[in-house]
């Protein structure tokens, strides 16, 4: 996966490894981030919550 670029709260830009995207967003770190479509906010523009279902298999999204 391609790394995200992101804007925190205090205004710094910001490169992260995807996986910490949800994390960022939960805890309301980052005020946008950039999908290949353009700017993201996660206060305004709807996006996936990846919740934990307790799945026990493989990943097959990402292969």
């Amino acid at each position: 996966m391609k790394d995200v670029s992101v804007v925190y709260q205090d205004g710094m830009m910001g490169i992260i490894d995807p996986k910490k995207l949800q994390g960022l967003i939960e805890r309301d770190r980052i005020i946008k981030f950039q999908r290949s479509d353009g700017w993201v906010y996660p206060e305004i523009d709807p996006i996936r919550i990846l919740a934990d279902t307790g799945y026990q298999g493989s990943e097959r999204r990402f292969m």
